[in-house]
């Protein structure tokens, strides 16, 4: 992807102050909106807490507050050294592990607990009380997301709401639910990495509310180049 398609994105939501504020239309046909809830997404990841218990072998096991899973997704062990644990369930874990004592040890039993998930982390930004990241402990709905926020700021546009999810690197996604009504569209499941968006009520522009949320936070230039054209979609047809 081009490095001038940042400068235009720059450019396209600058633009964009001269118009009311409008939401960012997808740039895929995947839908993946899904209201059941689904616990496959919770694998065990980079600094996430974990509880390792070796039943008989005390000084194998963690402490009783856990033991975080390293950067890179390793776990170490005295007798085994590093064991890869990333995208794994904590009973997937578990046997991974048992399979790697059962070198030094007789029908090893493990078991793994997760004392605190952090890997896993969904973003809010726009008009609510507490932006930023928020590790995802559980499957949550949108609803459930925006209250994890504190709610939303008096001036929110509450019938507006978005989810952005990326697709790859070169395409989003955006799912409209509408946060003044509950209503069935607000049980979305939130996925991690999805960013939830909350516009301000007739006044703002998109530069100003999602731009800085965006720098930093994990999309790659083509991500933000698909953002453009989203835009130039928008403004310019």
């Amino acid at each position: 992807m081009p490095t001038t398609l940042l400068p235009r994105l720059l450019l396209l939501l600058a633009l964009s102050a001269c118009a009311a504020p409008r939401l960012p239309q997808s740039t895929t046909a995947v839908s993946t909106r899904s209201f059941q809830v689904d616990w496959s997404d919770f694998t065990l990841g980079p600094n996430d807490l974990i509880a390792v218990a070796v039943f008989g072998q005390a000084e194998l096991s963690s402490p009783p507050t856990g033991v975080r899973i390293a950067p890179d997704g390793t776990l170490a062990l005295s007798l085994t050294g590093p064991i890869d644990l990333a995208g794994l369930t904590p009973s997937a874990a578990a046997e991974k592990i048992e399979t790697a004592l059962a070198a030094y040890l007789k029908r090893p039993a493990v078991s793994v607990s997760v004392v605190e998930y952090t890997s896993r982390r969904f973003f809010l930004f726009g008009e609510v009380q507490s932006t930023g990241p928020i590790p995802m402990d559980r499957p949550i709905t949108a609803l459930e997301a925006l209250s994890m926020g504190g709610g939303l700021l008096p001036g929110a546009n509450r019938t507006a709401a978005v989810i952005i999810r990326r697709h790859g690197t070169q395409d989003i996604e955006v799912i409209p639910f509408n946060a003044e009504t509950p209503g069935p569209e607000g049980l979305v499941q939130i996925r991690s990495e999805d960013f939830i968006f909350v516009q301000k009520s007739g006044v703002g522009t998109f530069n100003e509310n999602i731009l800085p949320y965006l720098q930093g936070t994990g999309f790659t230039l083509s991500q933000l180049g698909s953002l453009a054209l989203a835009y130039d979609r928008l403004y310019n047809d």
